[in-house]
C-alpha cells in the first residue's frame, strides 16, 4: 500500500512540474485523454451520452494487448460517476454502439471503410495513424518529433458526428483539417 501512494506521490509531482512525460509511457498518456475526452466534448443533441444515467462505452479495435492494458489501468476510474464500460472488436460493424472508439494504426482502406458506413456519425474515432485525421477520422494522437503526444483534429468529423471538441482542447492541437469546411455546412 505505502508502495502504491509513494509512486502516486512521485507521478502526480512529476506530472504537475512538467516532468511526467518522460516517467508516463504513451499507453498510459493516450489512456488518460481517452478518459478525460468526453469531458472536452460538446455532444450532438441525439447522444444518448448526454443522459445522466449513460455509461460511457470505450472500445478498443483490434489491438488485444491494449485492450488489456486499458481495462487494467482505468478499471476504477468513472465518467459522470459511473464505471466505463470496455469493448474489444475486430469488426467495423460493432463500432456503432461505442462513444469513442480508438482504433490505433489503422489501414487508409479500413478508414476509407468507416466513412463509407457513415460509422463516423455513430462514434467519435480516434487513431494513430500517421494519415488518419487528414484522411475524416476525429481525432489522431501520436508521438511527435520531440516526444511528446501531439494531436491532430478533424473538425469536419465532428461535425459529422454532430458533436464539437471545447476549444480548451481544440488549442492543444497541431494540425486542424476541415475547419472551413465545417463553418459552411453549420
Amino acid at each position: 500500500m505505502f508502495r502504491a501512494v509513494k509512486w502516486l506521490m512521485a507521478s502526480f509531482f512529476l506530472v504537475y512540474f512538467g516532468l511526467g512525460f518522460a516517467v508516463e509511457t504513451e499507453e498510459r498518456i493516450r489512456s488518460t485523454i481517452l478518459l478525460r475526452l468526453p469531458g472536452v466534448i460538446y455532444w450532438s443533441p441525439d447522444s444518448d451520452f448526454n443522459k445522466a444515467e449513460t455509461q460511457y462505452r470505450l472500445c478498443i479495435y483490434r489491438d488485444r494487448d491494449y485492450f488489456n492494458f486499458i481495462k487494467d489501468f482505468l478499471r476504477d476510474e468513472t465518467v459522470k460517476g459511473i464505471k466505463i464500460q470496455f469493448m474489444f472488436t475486430r469488426s467495423l460493424e460493432d463500432l456503432k454502439n461505442c462513444h469513442v472508439t480508438y482504433v490505433g494504426e489503422i489501414s487508409k482502406k479500413e478508414i476509407e471503410k468507416a466513412i463509407e458506413n457513415n460509422l463516423l456519425k455513430e462514434t467519435i474515432f480516434v487513431a494513430s495513424s500517421k494519415y488518419s485525421a487528414e484522411m475524416g477520422l476525429h481525432l489522431r494522437l501520436f508521438v511527435g518529433a520531440e516526444k511528446t503526444v501531439d494531436i491532430e483534429v478533424n473538425q469536419k468529423a465532428f461535425a459529422t458526428n454532430g458533436s464539437e471538441l471545447k476549444v480548451g482542447f481544440l488549442k492543444h492541437a497541431k494540425k486542424v483539417y476541415g475547419a472551413g469546411d465545417v463553418k459552411g455546412d453549420l
